[in-house]
C-alpha cells in the first residue's frame, strides 16, 4: 500500500509507492510539481509532471474531489496518488494534463 512518508500542509508531500518508488509532490507559489525521488527519497531525480500557477484549473480537473471543493491542491493530489502503485500509474493518471508533461 502506498504510504505518506513526509507531509507539510500546503507545501509538500512525499509518497512511497507499492513499487518501492518514491515521489514528491511540491506546491509553491510558482506552480505544482510531481518528482521522482532517488536515494531513499533524498534527491529528486526527474520531474514527472509540472504545472505553472496559471494551469491550476487543469490540476483541479485531474485531481479535485467534487465532494471536497475547498480542498488544498496538495491534499487533492495526495489523495488521488495514494491509490497509485507505481510512477507508471501516476503518469497514466496525469495524461489528461498533457501540458504538464515533462520530457
Amino acid at each position: 500500500m502506498t504510504k505518506v512518508v513526509t507531509y507539510k500542509a500546503g507545501a509538500f508531500c512525499q509518497l512511497k509507492l507499492d513499487s518501492g518508488e518514491r515521489v514528491l509532490i511540491s506546491c509553491a507559489q510558482t506552480g505544482i510539481q510531481i518528482m521522482k525521488l532517488a536515494l531513499g527519497g533524498l534527491i529528486p531525480s526527474r520531474t514527472i509532471f509540472s504545472w505553472s500557477i496559471s494551469e491550476v484549473r487543469l490540476v483541479a480537473e485531474i485531481f479535485a474531489d467534487i465532494n471536497s471543493p475547498n480542498e488544498h491542491p496538495l491534499d487533492a493530489i495526495k489523495n488521488k496518488l495514494i491509490n497509485c502503485k507505481s510512477i507508471a500509474e501516476i503518469e497514466l493518471l496525469c495524461q489528461s494534463g498533457k501540458s504538464g508533461i515533462v520530457d
